[in-house]
């Protein structure tokens, strides 16, 4: 009787440990077919819809995804909107973004966001107010076709910011605007870096304007066919304080300022109204004026020296550094204001002259320098060896990357 009963417990128990190894597969099974089921992660504020028809706007714009832009956006205060790489906004009409918050875009190189129009015309719509942001960045971004008119009847900026904050704009794309494509006026911190920079102006517009206090830093950006200067940095007419004291090395300025005309001459970079700063190894070339420190300029807190400077046209060599201005030509600098067309720096392809009438960059136009170019090696090695945007530094943040 004792044997029988020991061998029926034996049985059961050898029952419940198959049944618990069955239970403990299926569990398995389930819960790994649970996880494959669910899908991406996708963030909290994720903007699901594809359709946005104006109003207030926060949240994630998803990777690889394509939306539609059909009225004004805001970003209220204390809200955030990000792009993720990939991601693509049409707009339909003279629609703006108007951020009052922050806005963060967060394109990659394999992967750059784009907001771009149908007709793909310069005007078509009201580019990034961001005039009483928080926080303003753009990295890897293609801003086309910005600068639509407002309610008044004039052009807007591509990106405008009025608050003291920190605006960071990295390897982006502003091509087509209306008016400038970065305009800064405010105690700002800037970081304005290895930015493409093409037709932004109608009859005014500069590429870079920054006015009321703006400190920080821009290189390695390319310039080409600017209504007005590439780069203005400007304080104001008559009050010194904040000061706009800006770091401006090797950036390529190319055919800016003729569309402003000869009342007031577009500059490849204007320091003006008791700015500062420094001013080293940037490439200009054919510009209406070349490098133009006004008398008016915070003089004795400026450094400059190692800028480049080349003219096709003969009518540009008087103005490399205009006569009557502060600036003057730096031993360190290679130009020659004397002999037409001398000092070519060797780009990959360029055809002078400037013609003011193009907004839309030839495609045949490289600014890249060739092996044997008399800027490589000239460079202050404080910031490049080389001069120019783009360098033959194999580091990626020390050169343009387009």
């Amino acid at each position: 009787m004792t044997d029988q009963i020991f061998v029926r417990l034996k049985s059961i128990s050898r029952m419940i440990a198959i049944s618990a190894m069955a239970a403990f597969i299926f569990s398995s099974c389930t819960k790994t077919s649970s996880s494959v089921s669910t899908g991406p992660q996708l963030p909290a504020e994720a903007i699901r819809g594809t359709i946005l028809n104006g109003g207030n706007v926060k949240g994630v714009l998803l990777a690889d995804s394509t939306y539609t832009m059909n009225g004004d956006l805001t970003v209220l205060p204390t809200d955030t909107l990000v792009f993720q790489a990939g991601a693509t906004v049409n707009i339909t009409g003279n629609h703006a973004f108007y951020i009052q918050g922050v806005i963060i875009s967060q394109g990659t190189k394999a992967k750059p966001v784009t907001l771009t129009t149908a007709t793909q015309q310069p005007g078509d719509w009201g580019g990034f107010q961001c005039d009483s942001a928080k926080a303003v960045t753009f990295l890897w971004t293609k801003i086309l076709w910005a600068g639509g008119l407002d309610s008044t009847g004039s052009t807007r900026q591509t990106i405008s910011v009025s608050s003291p904050i920190n605006v960071d704009v990295e390897d982006c794309w502003l091509i087509g605007g209306q008016d400038n494509g970065i305009g800064v006026y405010s105690a700002a911190t800037v970081t304005i870096l290895r930015n493409t920079i093409y037709g932004e102006g109608t009859t005014d517009g500069e590429g870079i304007d920054f006015h009321a206090g703006v400190t920080g830093t821009v290189a390695y950006n390319v310039i080409w066919g600017g209504a007005g200067s590439a780069i203005k940095v400007f304080t104001s007419s008559t009050v010194k304080n904040p000061q706009t004291n800006v770091t401006v090395y090797n950036n390529t300025c190319v055919d800016n300022g003729f569309r402003r005309g000869a009342g007031e001459p577009g500059r490849g970079i204007l320091v003006d109204a008791f700015s500062a700063g420094k001013y080293f190894n940037n490439l200009l070339v054919n510009n209406y004026w070349g490098l133009d420190i006004t008398p008016t300029a915070d003089y004795p807190n400026i450094q400059y020296g190692n800028n480049y400077f080349y003219a096709t046209v003969d009518s540009l060599r008087a103005f490399l550094y205009p006569a009557g201005e502060a600036g003057m030509i730096q031993t360190s600098d290679i130009i020659d204001s004397v002999h037409l067309g001398a000092n070519n720096p060797m780009f990959v392809d360029y055809t002078p002259p400037p013609n003011p009438a193009l907004r839309v960059i030839p495609a045949n136009f490289d600014f890249h320098l060739q092996s044997g170019s008399p800027a490589l090696g000239k460079g202050n090695s404080t910031y490049n060896v080389d001069i120019g945007a783009y360098t033959s530094s194999t580091d990626p943040t020390k050169s343009n990357q387009h």
